[in-house]
């Protein structure tokens, strides 16, 4: 097995980044960075760059840079920059330019001051009584930036100077979350919060156009259950769901989405997962642990690592030196 360093964010308010050490089928922590509240981190080259949910003495989120050095670990923390919205959740960096999304605002930044406000409101009046910007990503064509907002059931495309390309609608109060493109970019799978549903987009040209739409629990489940994260990996779609505690494996063959398994997530309240090798690293929010999981048969390896609120995992392969 490869080395890597692994990294969870725990969104309390004496949390941190923990990282831990992924090596010989055993992880074992290196170091806590302490920090208030982080909500999600993304890495880039040597650096860590992490969305802080109130840093400041008012409501704005705000974003820090650490450097990554030889051994993993996070330091010489930059000034915090804010992201000029209420509880910014996620974050991208292409080239060093930095893109929040602030889910209360309703809002989409570039870093330091390039503000795209979100307006409107979806069908459900308890989530979606306006915007509610939950992802930025870039496009596999390096074109675009997508923008999934839950709150107006609607994925918008912009240029990299921040104008509106294209935009593209889920069904109505599903409440878009988080993006993720088949391997060959041809597609755009958006994981839909509020029905715990997936859809699927044909994409060419920053143009998607909606395919088709599955669920992401067993048609038997009648309990209540929000999806969160979604992964795509050799062909297959991965769905992480809040309430059911799974991860739903999906495929996706002639324009159809098909639920072809579900893996236990090891605890309460998936939120955030990724795959590492024959791996799935699994941030159970509400039993406060990390679960390693194996991929294919979804079992518990080991011990579950204890993280209060773990939010968000992200993943760096280790250079031999």
């Amino acid at each position: 097995m490869k080395r890597y360093d692994v990294y969870v964010a725990s969104c309390t308010p004496t949390g941190g980044i923990y990282h831990y050490r992924m090596e010989d089928n055993a992880v074992t922590l290196a170091d806590i960075t302490r920090m208030d509240r982080p909500m999600y981190m993304v890495t880039e080259n040597d650096k860590m760059y992490i969305v802080l949910r109130a840093p400041f003495n008012n409501r704005e989120s705000g974003v820090v840079t650490y450097e990554i050095d030889d051994t993993g670990k996070l330091t010489a923390p930059s000034p915090i920059q804010s992201t000029k919205g209420e509880v910014a959740c996620h974050i991208m960096v292409k080239e060093g330019s930095i893109y929040c999304a602030n889910y209360i605002s309703g809002s989409l930044i570039k870093l330091p001051d390039q503000v795209v406000q979100h307006s409107g409101h979806g069908s459900s009046p308890a989530r979606q009584e306006g915007p509610h910007v939950h992802f930025a990503g870039m496009t596999p064509d390096q074109q675009y930036i997508c923008a999934a907002d839950l709150g107006l059931d609607t994925i918008f495309l912009y240029k990299r100077d921040m104008t509106l390309h294209s935009l593209a609608k889920v069904p109505s109060g599903h409440g878009v979350r988080h993006l993720a493109f088949s391997e060959d970019g041809k597609w755009l799978f958006a994981v839909n919060e509020l029905k715990s549903t997936v859809a699927a987009f044909a994409y060419r040209s920053g143009e998607p156009e909606l395919i088709d739409v599955c669920s992401s629990v067993p048609s038997s489940y009648a309990g209540a259950t929000a999806a969160s994260a979604i992964r795509v990996k050799d062909g297959y779609i991965y769905v992480s769901n809040r309430g059911h505690d799974s991860i739903a494996k999906m495929s996706f063959r002639d324009n159809k989405l098909a639920l072809v398994d579900m893996i236990a997530s090891g605890g309460k309240t998936p939120r955030d997962f990724l795959f590492v090798d024959q791996y799935l690293l699994c941030a159970n929010q509400d039993s406060g642990c990390l679960s390693v999981l194996d991929g294919n048969r979804g079992f518990v390896i080991g011990d579950q690592l204890e993280v209060e609120m773990p939010v968000c995992v992200c993943v760096r392969e280790k250079e031999e030196r």
